[in-house]
């Protein structure tokens, strides 16, 4: 059973994960290959180690907070196990932290934890500071379409109590299931909240900590995209990412680029130009009809090879003068392109950039590996010398 870290004259020894190096798995595990835990679940079954530094920096933790029945269970079911949304109003309430392994690439690699909403964290029993030490983002959930003062209140207690621990959070709030909601009453939720949340932390004399809304919903692509910039947020080399993106588009002719995950269809980076929804929208739906040919017709006639690999290109013609074009970068990655047709009469040119493009990335992780690499043996240096030669460790001085 899944437990909250005790205060530590009430724990009992347990002994300490090792995560696997991080890296690249075999496409087509589907939920397993997230779950750290029970394949059908998601939970996690043995203690939940809050205080690994290594376990936090190489694979940044993401809470998943909220009250009961607001949606957080059905958002990481329908992000990451691809889950259709109409399956989750059989999903039943959480009862116990449950954590998610995110491994798909060298650069989406996160831990989510789900809280249940009933667990009141803040009890003088729970170490609520091991639970936000080490935390990179904290996603409370809000049921739009419910009463939201309840919730405000919790987002309040939780956004200060995490902040003294850890400045370095990113808050993220989603206003959630506004699919139940016309367009002018998102507006006006998202105005409502957003000002109470912000007043509450001023009268608190906490205006300097930042609060990022979305307005999300699992029956359309707004939940990628909000978890998208979630992600964003986590990784180093966002920045260098986003200039080879705006290098490749600037001399390939090219409106609009994204580097995906294909599994999640979580965009990890982008050019510098807008985003729009429908862009975005269009980008996922071709991710999926490319994975869902190639698992029918891409395998060969034994079930062997991989339905995604570096071969895999898609070009799809728009009846706006548009062209779809999408390539394989990693085994998880693909760049996914809106084109004028015009200027994507220079194929060969694109294709060229691409392959600049394609080989500088995978310098990018290969340096992410070598960071992995050194830290996780300066992890293990750091508890070797907190051994004895007998393996007992060694008595506070």
């Amino acid at each position: 059973m899944s437990q909250v870290p005790r205060k530590p004259q009430e724990e009992e020894e347990e002994e300490e994960e090792e995560d696997e190096l991080v890296g690249l798995a075999d496409y087509g595990d589907g939920a397993e290959s997230f779950s750290d835990g029970d394949p059908e679940t998601g939970a996690d079954e043995a203690f939940l180690d809050f205080s690994d530094p290594f376990s936090t920096e190489v694979k940044p933790r993401i809470l998943l907070m909220g009250l009961r029945r607001s949606g957080k269970s059905s958002i990481q079911k329908v992000v990451f196990h691809k889950m259709s949304p109409n399956e989750t109003l059989f999903l039943e309430s959480t009862n116990k932290i449950c954590r998610e392994d995110v491994s798909n690439s060298s650069f989406v690699n996160f831990q989510i934890w789900d809280f249940p909403g009933q667990i009141d964290f803040f009890d003088p029993t729970f170490d609520y500071e091991m639970i936000f030490r080490g935390t990179g983002a904290l996603i409370f959930v809000i049921d739009s379409q419910d009463d939201y003062m309840e919730a405000l209140a919790r987002l309040h207690l939780t956004v200060t109590r995490a902040y003294k621990v850890n400045p370095d959070i990113n808050f993220e709030i989603f206003i959630h299931k506004v699919d139940g909601l016309s367009d002018d009453h998102k507006i006006e939720t998202q105005r409502d909240i957003h000002q109470r949340a912000n007043d509450d932390l001023a009268d608190a004399g906490l205006e300097k900590i930042h609060l990022s809304f979305y307005l999300t919903s699992i029956y359309d692509h707004s939940i990628f995209e909000a978890f998208s910039k979630v992600v964003q947020k986590l990784i180093p080399q966002l920045p260098t990412l986003e200039n080879l993106l705006n290098i490749f588009i600037s001399n390939s002719g090219i409106e609009k680029a994204f580097l995906f995950d294909v599994v999640s269809k979580i965009y990890i980076a982008t050019d510098s130009t807008p985003v729009d929804m429908q862009t975005y929208e269009l980008c996922c739906d071709m991710i999926d009809v490319v994975i869902d040919i190639s698992c029918i017709y891409g395998l060969k006639e034994d079930g062997a090879g991989t339905p995604y690999d570096k071969e895999s290109t898609a070009i799809i013609k728009l009846n706006n003068t548009t062209v779809l074009y999408l390539k394989e970068v990693t085994k998880f990655l693909a760049l996914v392109c809106f084109v004028r047709e015009e200027s994507f009469e220079r194929k060969g040119l694109i294709d060229y950039n691409f392959h600049c493009f394609r080989k500088a990335i995978h310098e990018v992780f290969e340096v992410r590996m070598k960071v992995v690499r050194s830290r996780k043996h300066q992890s293990q240096m750091q508890k070797n010398k907190r051994t004895t030669p007998n393996g007992t460790p060694r008595a506070p001085l």
